[in-house]
């Protein structure tokens, strides 16, 4: 009598998709099965429904700026159609992959380099949500997508290094001239108002005695007239 079936057990896990004589039937769930060898010939094919993950691995793809870069891409799906994904393509796992692979092109090449290090969860969501839709038609859950490594290449980064210190460097510069011009601004102010007023030299003339004098050791002082205005 058991030489007319065998048995097949499917895990808490896993669902069981039921063929007879080469013709899909029912997808089982967990539990344990006879398959008839007699008369009609069953058998049983199990899929993984847990979580997984699949990784895209250092990408060499161009973006908007023509800059190479290398990405790395993490995905984690789950098969809620296992009749579509088995019957409905041959390696599910492969469809989604490349999938995922193209989107991730296409995807990168209308961003800056700039726009991906400033925007890489919004980018992962913006690949998974594009993906989702035809991950379903072979019967998989796409539950997210993220972005793990942007590589540049040597040369690249030594060329960003530059430019940001050059950047660095002119920001610099740029807040020493504002605070030399303020300071001319002042002088010129001072000077004007000297000019207008004499007895202004002649207060800093004593403020500057005043420190003088107390300073320690013998000091000659030579005292001048001031001179403003034009000549007679």
């Amino acid at each position: 009598m058991f030489g007319m079936y065998s048995r097949a057990q499917v895990m808490e896990y896993e669902k069981g998709l039921l063929y007879e004589d080469g013709r899909y039937v029912e997808t089982l769930g967990p539990g344990r099965y006879r398959l008839w060898k007699i008369f009609r010939t069953q058998t049983m094919v199990k899929v993984d429904a847990r979580l997984a993950s699949v990784a895209i691995p250092a990408q060499e793809i161009l973006t908007k700026d023509k800059l190479p870069l290398r990405l790395t891409l993490i995905a984690q799906f789950r098969v809620a159609d296992p009749a579509k994904a088995i019957n409905g393509v041959q390696n599910y796992l492969a469809v989604l992959y490349e999938e995922l692979q193209l989107a991730m092109r296409s995807m990168v090449g209308q961003k800056t380099l700039d726009d991906l290090f400033a925007e890489k969860e919004p980018l992962g969501k913006a690949l998974a949500d594009g993906v989702r839709p035809r991950a379903a038609e072979f019967g998989v859950e796409l539950v997210s997508c993220g972005l793990k490594d942007i590589i540049l290449p040597g040369e690249i980064k030594a060329i960003l290094t530059k430019v940001a210190e050059a950047e660095r460097a002119a920001q610099a510069a740029l807040v020493t001239a504002r605070e030399e011009l303020a300071a001319t601004r002042c002088q010129l102010n001072t000077a004007k108002l000297i000019n207008e007023n004499p007895a202004i030299l002649r207060l800093k003339e004593l403020q500057a005695l005043t420190e003088l004098a107390k300073k320690p050791g013998n000091n000659t002082i030579v005292l001048g007239q001031p001179f403003f205005g034009k000549p007679a």
